[in-house]
């Protein structure tokens, strides 16, 4: 006997058998939504959308300055190593899920469907808030990222002459945010080809540079790389000063969810989401394994980086090995692109995610914000909203030396927690039975099985729960107003906004759920 009985499909005599196949659409309407957007992406270009919005070399470039202060070479390496295994048991855990629920709301779906009735409703609401919030701050770094660094190259090509401002670098992180607006808005069609350029650009900038560093740097020997520990950061404790460093490994990893969001725009989604996951974490993993190996013997003098006026330890180590500030401007220029290329990548799979959400009622001026334009076929007044509150993201960087790695600090909290909820969720409830189909998807065409799923699930649950503790640190000592980590001030506040409009506003009348339609004996 079923132990939630509210949890029956609507027409029982009208259930398809498992093995029946059915269309993309029937499967999203078995989901309980139409189809409104395009399905234009194919299978690739979701892989290189998803491999050039983690763009895990190159966020690695970008962070890898807390892993150097906190332990040195070896904690970089180690927890790279530590990262990426517990990035492959999230993405597994992830994607099974993913793989019965195609949807483009993603994790608030999927609470949805596993939790019971007595508080489904808030727990899926308040999944979907954090995953937006998370999302916002994940798209919001990439452009930080981008745009910091090009204010980095006038640096680099001017040492003596430039002196950056703040306020000229959130002009410049701004520029970015427009440009992926616009192609947001105006260029869906070349979305797909525009992603696929970027994982191009992604794999051949990769051995570009490596190639460089291999060939050109003065090399350290393997003792330093895997052995010589330097804490620099200020923290008396090196145990937890080599965790603190797990920022710079963790954050490379985020954004493999964005296949999720995507779900409504690929074909095949039951198979080709989980695919395009973990194919990302694969490829990326194996990519930054290489990349850090190389970038850590060819580092050179580590005070001399940390120290840079460039601000990014990468740049001025590309301009040592290079001696040419031409050559380390190309060299760096590739990370730079595929920054701004992860930036328009992560508004996508946010104003995706956002607008699923407003579908479903979730938000303010629900009907307003889930209007799909009827000639682009696209969300614009999401995707605007979304680009709107990555601006505002911008004025914390006006107020703190250390903006950049709260935002980095903020992107780990934010999306962890919501790929918490639904693991959780699916090892406690979706495990309970082997009867979780939906209207003839059977278990997903992605399944762990019994026997290695929730040991899988639990793994994932630790990791998460580990990084998420340490990224709320402040990555140095002493702490000061000007360095100290805001990732928590930040993030609670907007639980907290989430908690008023929710109980306050309406929020929880309005939201009742996506309409799901569940096996009798889930």
């Amino acid at each position: 006997m079923s132990s939630y009985p509210d949890l029956q499909f609507e027409e029982k005599d009208k259930v398809a058998s498992p093995e029946k196949p059915i269309s993309d659409e029937e499967q999203l309407a078995a989901l309980g939504h139409v189809q409104e957007l395009r399905r234009e992406f194919s299978l690739w270009s979701i892989v290189c959308l998803q491999i050039s919005l983690m763009a895990t070399w190159e966020a690695l470039s970008s962070v890898v300055a807390t892993a150097l202060t906190n332990g040195g070479a070896p904690c970089l390496f180690y927890n790279y190593i530590i990262a990426l295994i517990g990035t492959v048991f999230i993405v597994l855990s992830l994607g099974e899920i993913a793989s019965i629920y195609p949807t483009a709301g993603g994790q608030y779906h999927w609470v949805h469907c596993l939790t019971p009735a007595s508080y489904r409703a808030t727990a899926s609401w308040f999944t979907g808030w954090i995953s937006i919030g998370g999302q916002l701050v994940l798209a919001a770094s990439a452009a930080f990222a981008s745009g910091l660094q090009l204010q980095a190259l006038i640096t680099i090509n001017n040492l003596d002459t430039y002196i950056p401002t703040r306020w000229q670098g959130m002009l410049f992180y701004w520029l970015i945010l427009a440009y992926s607006t616009a192609v947001n808005i105006f260029g869906s069609r070349i979305l797909p080809h525009t992603n696929t350029a970027a994982g191009i650009l992604h794999v051949l900038g990769f051995i570009a540079i490596v190639s460089v560093l291999g060939a050109m740097s003065t090399k350290h020997s393997s003792d330093y790389v895997f052995k010589e520990f330097s804490n620099t950061s200020g923290w008396s404790n090196d145990g937890v000063s080599w965790l603190v460093g797990l920022l710079s490994t963790v954050y490379p990893f985020l954004g493999y969810d964005a296949a999720c969001h995507m779900s409504e725009e690929l074909p095949k989604p039951s198979r080709n989401v989980p695919l395009a996951m973990i194919g990302s974490v694969a490829i990326n993993g194996v990519i930054g394994l290489v990349y850090t190996i190389v970038l850590l013997f060819s580092l050179g003098n580590l005070e001399n980086l940390l120290e840079s006026k460039t601000g990014f330890p990468f740049m001025q180590l590309f301009l040592n090995v290079t001696g040419s500030p031409a050559g380390a401007s190309v060299m760096a220029l590739c990370i730079t692109l595929i920054a701004l290329a992860a930036n328009a990548a992560g508004t996508t799979s946010t104003s995706r995610t956002a607008w699923a959400f407003a579908r479903d009622r979730g938000l303010p001026a629900s009907s307003f914000f889930s209007e799909v334009n009827p000639t682009l076929k696209v969300p614009v007044r999401m995707v605007l909203v979304v680009g709107f509150l990555q601006m505002l993201l911008g004025l914390i960087y006006l107020g703190s030396t250390t903006a950049f790695n709260a935002v980095l600090s903020m992107a780990i909290l934010g999306m962890y927690a919501s790929y918490f909820s639904p693991i959780l969720f699916m090892l406690i409830y979706g495990r309970r039975t082997s009867s979780s189909t939906i209207r003839g998807l059977g278990s997903g065409m992605f399944n762990l099985g019994p026997r290695w799923g929730p040991v899988i699930n639990v793994l994932a649950l630790l990791w998460l729960v580990l990084a998420m503790v340490f990224s709320t640190f402040p990555t140095v000592e002493p702490v000061t107003p000007n360095n100290m980590n805001y990732c928590v001030v930040v993030t609670m506040g907007w639980a907290f906004l989430g908690a008023v409009y929710y109980y306050v506003f309406g929020g929880k009348k309005r939201f009742t759920g996506p309409i799901v339609e569940l096996a009798e004996d889930i």
